[in-house]
C-alpha cells in the first residue's frame, strides 16, 4: 500500500471513529448529563496541574540557565586572567 493511500485510509478511518462516537454521544446524552459535573471539575483539576507544572518547569529552566551564566562568567574570567 502506497504511503497517501495509507494516510487516506487512516484519515477515513479516524472521521469514521469520529461519526460513531458522536453518534453515541448524542444518543446518550441523557445518561451523560449527570457526569458533565464530574468531568469539568476533573478538567479544571487537571488545568490547575498542568499551570503548576509549568511554573515548576520554568523555575528550573531559569535555575539552570543562570548556574549556567554564573559558570561562564567564572570561565571567562579564568581564561582572561590565563591570557594575562
Amino acid at each position: 500500500m502506497s504511503n497517501s493511500k495509507q494516510t487516506m485510509t487512516y484519515w477515513l478511518a479516524g472521521l469514521a471513529s469520529g461519526v460513531l462516537a458522536g453518534y453515541f454521544l448524542y444518543q446518550n446524552r441523557e445518561k451523560l448529563g449527570p457526569q458533565k459535573d464530574k468531568l469539568i471539575k476533573l478538567v479544571g483539576e487537571l488545568q490547575k496541574t498542568s499551570e503548576e507544572i509549568g511554573k515548576k518547569l520554568k523555575a528550573a529552566g531559569l535555575e539552570s540557565l543562570e548556574k549556567g551564566l554564573e559558570k561562564g562568567k567564572a570561565l571567562a574570567k579564568t581564561a582572561t586572567e590565563n591570557v594575562n
